[in-house]
């Protein structure tokens, strides 16, 4: 071979080298993620690898509350809310009924009452609990009640909104649904309400994010329609206190817009992912035995092919996030990011415990354990991430 043709077959290695040593950096799990500007919003695109890659979270239980163990309850679903100071509430969404316990799991009373008086919620209208600013704020049937610290009643608001997120004493986030004029297609839209002091005149101020043509997997005959975590097109969003921001995405895809409370993008936040594809086996397996009843069985020829990207969004008290990402039929992962919109972790839990109905807090997170007779709050403290779960590190 003469020198000429030599030197060609070189140049073309060196080229292939460098072309493969260029895709291996840009997949170097040490990449902190690609910032531009685009059209004036700061653009944050992560790769499918986060900068510190995955960790097996190392827990222990920290605290359990068994909320049978006191006589006066009679909770048959149970949620909770957790305070930064530790103190628990845990409640029953449905059939209103709620009991406060200490950071140490000491009991401290119950304080909300069945009934349409000041204070008071009716069963079956979605009752939900919010902690902020050393209140406890009730939500349910149109309307908002305030109590303090110590459960006891304050005040209350009728509204013509149902809140799902109390950003301060004057506002909240509400997600409601439009129809097109043939009812066969709905828009979600999140919007900022300012509660005013006259019942039922609330103002929506501004609107921060809208999907069109999702919440729900619609049967294909046009008739009816089914609603779940991981396949059905939504909205995703979550508000952080710490640092007055708004986190919003439809969630098939891992694409979270941050936005102020006037609705202005401060930036777009993207990481590079795939949606799980899944058989009808897999959404014959996931809807259970519902789907067995030939009434049903249209849900498993109407579910998607592949399952949304994200399930929820939790804001940090570092000024991060956590996203809880869909990664098989109904399993998820957790992706953390810092305050620039970078993946930093992804985690994936310890054996026997899901992601899936978790809250984090500034030590590790808490959770309500289902598997014995009966549901129990427990709270785990991780041990393997003192630089990121540490005291006053990250907040509820």
């Amino acid at each position: 071979m003469n020198e000429q043709k030599i030197g060609f077959v070189l140049a073309l290695l060196l080229a292939f080298v460098s072309t493969e040593s260029g895709s291996a950096s840009r997949q170097n799990p040490q990449w902190k993620g690609k910032i531009e500007t685009e059209n004036g919003i700061k653009v944050v695109r992560n790769p499918a690898e986060p900068m510190k890659g995955t960790v097996l979270l190392e827990v222990e239980k920290a605290l359990t509350i068994n909320p049978y163990d006191q006589p006066d309850v009679g909770m048959r679903s149970v949620r909770f809310v957790r305070d930064a100071d530790g103190t628990v509430i845990l409640f029953d969404p449905n059939d209103p009924e709620a009991h406060r316990f200490g950071p140490k799991g000491e009991y401290l009373g119950s304080f909300i009452k069945k009934g349409q008086g000041p204070g008071e919620f009716s069963s079956g209208m979605g009752f939900s609990l919010i902690l902020m600013g050393g209140r406890i704020w009730g939500t349910g049937g149109m309307k908002l009640a305030e109590f303090d610290g110590d459960g006891r009643f304050v005040r209350e608001q009728k509204l013509k909104d149902p809140p799902s997120i109390i950003v301060d004493e004057n506002h909240y986030l509400t997600e409601r649904t439009e129809w097109n004029k043939d009812r066969t297609e709905q828009t979600r839209i999140v919007s900022l309400v300012r509660i005013t002091k006259e019942s039922l005149s609330d103002v929506r101020e501004v609107d921060l994010i809208k999907g069109i043509g999702i919440g729900s997997i619609r049967n294909k005959s046009g008739k009816g329609g089914l609603v779940d975590p991981w396949g059905t097109p939504n909205l995703c969003f979550a508000f952080s206190r710490e640092t007055q921001k708004i986190y919003a995405a439809v969630n098939t895809e891992y694409k979270i817009f941050v936005k102020n409370l006037k609705g202005a993008t401060l930036s777009i936040i993207e990481k590079k992912h795939e949606n799980v594809r899944i058989s009808r086996k897999d959404v014959e397996t996931m809807l259970g035995t519902i789907v067995k009843n030939d009434t049903f069985k249209w849900m498993i020829d109407s579910y998607p092919d592949r399952l949304v990207a994200l399930n929820s969004i939790q804001p940090l008290a570092n000024g991060g996030f956590l996203v809880r990402r869909v990664s098989g039929p109904k399993e998820v992962e957790m992706d953390v990011f810092d305050g620039e919109g970078r993946c930093l972790y992804a985690l994936k839990p310890p054996q026997g415990i899901s992601f899936d109905s978790v809250t984090f807090h500034d030590r590790g997170f808490a959770m309500m354990d289902s598997t014995g007779d009966y549901s129990v709050y427990v709270d785990y403290r991780i041990k393997n991430l003192p630089e990121n779960f540490a005291k006053e590190q990250y907040a509820r």
